[in-house]
């Protein structure tokens, strides 16, 4: 707000600082919502895999003791009708008792089956005497047929019954005669009402389809829910790649559903869990809305911040500008008498520091806000991103409390300044559990006001970095306790931080050093996402001042060289 003769207030870098921090905490804030609710999602979708596979565990577990208790029946039935003709089986009352009596205790079996060489019904529990029912053209009975050695159990297709007319299944075995020739084919058909009724206790969330498939063609044998019973659903594309994987086992998702499957024991046959994701992501972005409505609340807040800081800002230059204009016209004018220019200057004196006390009391509201709002937050990293926007706001705030106590409000005692600052970040890191000391060799320089601030952020930065990253934690050694604690004091003596500050001839150098770990290698500082290496690279180029990093082995050396002249 430059007036005709009247130097203009060159450099607003409060504003420009209050605009970079805020400008930084909006990205802050919306990078940790983006990467909270990336990382929800995945865990969201991670958990409802997981009790897929546990679901898909038991379901498996369930099959195979069904099966195994199926064919212990079909072997029952086989033993009983061994060596005898089958005219005799289609006639003994007995032996359907005996059959009927052990299906009976078994409530997912329909009934029991004896088919003769031709296919021929010639026993089952459903009737007596037995109704007529061929089974030649059953892929079973066929399968039988076709093996000649051995009489492993068989699990048919999904049929329907020609003399219940239900839909079911069958679990087979051959019947040989002594000579190993072909039989007949003796077996039990399953109930799938009965394994969909069970699929449906178990309460799954999401409402998963459950299915049991035969292993050789993966049909479909069971499928819950179902729209018709008689034809379910066959598996999807995606679902038989999965079932034809060479490792077997497991889960596997896409876009749109996750197929967790597990191969039933022994058997022929796999149990698939098949969950869709969106009533999963649907769950999710419930539990993640108030999450979201925090951040914009502390956008909000952020915003309400900034906004009060840059006024208070704004307010402290336009009161400077008008400070300045009424002392060149008290000078200017000859009529006022040297007493009425003292009162003017003294006014003007008075109101400077009015206006540096007010900044100063606002900057440490800001500080104190976001130390409370990192203390009310339960991540930790953004505990820590808040505490050091903290320490950046009260580093500003430290400069404008030197300037209401000096006389010359244009320079303030810089070395005054950066041994505060250092004493208070001494003290901070100590009271975190630290071990570190700060060793000052700081030679008296006064450093203009509208420096300053650059200055001491880039030092509060360079200290802090070097008391986050320059030690590693203190690790108590196996000893005894004496001994423990006199490691420890050694391990701290060692653990310090050198800070400089003095003139080489037309230059003033401000340095920050360790005896730490040191700098990794090929690190570039030029090129670091650190917000802190980034700030200090930014105000070095407000300063034209030269930045350079060194590994001293051990530690490192950040040094600042600011030109005096620059500063004139």
């Amino acid at each position: 707000m430059p007036t005709d003769g009247i130097p203009s207030f060159h450099n607003p870098r409060l504003e420009a600082a209050i605009g970079w921090l805020a400008a930084c905490g909006f990205l802050f804030l919306a990078v940790v919502t983006v990467v909270v609710g990336v990382q929800s999602r995945e865990r969201a979708v991670t958990g409802a895999q997981e009790r897929a596979q546990a679901a898909v565990r038991v379901l498996a577990e369930h099959a195979a003791r069904l099966f195994d208790a199926a064919d212990l029946l079909v072997e029952y039935a086989a033993q009983e009708s061994a060596g005898r003709p089958w005219d005799e089986i289609a006639g003994s009352r007995e032996l359907w008792d005996k059959l009927n009596a052990q299906r009976a205790r078994l409530p997912f079996l329909d009934a029991v089956w004896l088919n003769d060489p031709s296919g021929l019904l010639r026993l089952t529990t459903v009737a007596f005497p037995t109704p007529y029912s061929d089974a030649s053209d059953r892929e079973a009975f066929l399968f039988h047929r076709k093996v000649t050695e051995g009489d492993r159990p068989h699990i048919s297709q999904r049929i329907i019954g020609r003399v219940t007319n239900q839909p079911t299944f069958l679990l087979s075995r051959r019947l040989s005669e002594p000579g190993g020739s072909f039989r007949g084919m003796v077996s039990v058909t399953v109930d799938p009402s009965y394994l969909a009724g069970f699929y449906k206790t178990l309460d799954l969330p999401h409402e998963p389809v459950t299915i049991l498939v035969r292993a050789d063609d993966l049909s479909v044998l069971v499928r819950e829910p179902v729209a018709d019973p008689a034809n379910p659903t066959p598996l999807s594309e995606f679902a038989r790649q999965a079932l034809r994987a060479p490792q077997g086992d497991g889960v596997v998702r896409d876009d749109a559903v996750i197929i967790a499957h597990r191969r039933v024991d022994s058997w022929p046959a796999h149990v698939v869990v098949q969950l869709d994701l969106a009533p999963v992501l649907a769950t999710w972005r419930r539990l993640i809305a108030p999450y979201a409505g925090l951040a914009a609340a502390a956008a909000l807040a952020l915003m309400a911040l900034s906004l009060f800081a840059f006024r208070q800002a704004q307010s402290a230059r336009v009161v400077q500008l008008e400070l300045e204009r009424r002392v060149l016209e008290r000078t200017a004018s000859l009529e006022r008498t040297i007493g009425e220019r003292d009162a003017a200057l003294a006014q003007k004196d008075l109101l400077m520091r009015e206006v540096n006390h007010r900044i100063k009391n606002s900057l440490q509201v800001v500080s104190s806000l976001l130390g409370l709002q990192g203390q009310a937050v339960g991540d930790a990293r953004l505990h820590g991103h808040l505490q050091e926007a903290g320490r950046r706001v009260q580093a500003i705030a430290d400069i404008h409390r030197l300037l209401y106590r000096v006389d010359d409000v244009q320079f303030i005692p810089f070395h005054d300044y950066l041994t505060d600052l250092c004493r208070e970040l001494e003290r901070s890191a100590q009271s975190e559990g630290g071990g570190w000391r700060l060793d000052l060799a700081v030679e008296p320089l006064e450093v203009p006001t509208d420096h300053a601030v650059q200055l001491g952020l880039i030092a509060n930065e360079l200290v802090m970095n070097a008391i986050k990253h320059a030690y590693r934690p203190l690790v108590a050694t196996p000893a005894a306790a004496g001994g423990a604690r006199v490691a420890t004091a050694e391990a701290a003596s060692r653990n310090t931080i050198a800070v400089g500050l003095h003139a080489d001839g037309g230059m003033l150098v401000l340095s920050v050093a360790d005896r730490g770990v040191g700098l990794p290698s090929g690190f570039d500082w030029r090129q670091s996402r650190s917000l802190g290496m980034r700030l200090i690279h930014t105000l070095s180029d407000q300063l034209d001042a030269t930045l350079s990093v060194e590994n001293t082995a051990p530690g490192a050396r950040f040094t600042i060289r600011l030109p005096r002249e620059a500063m004139a």
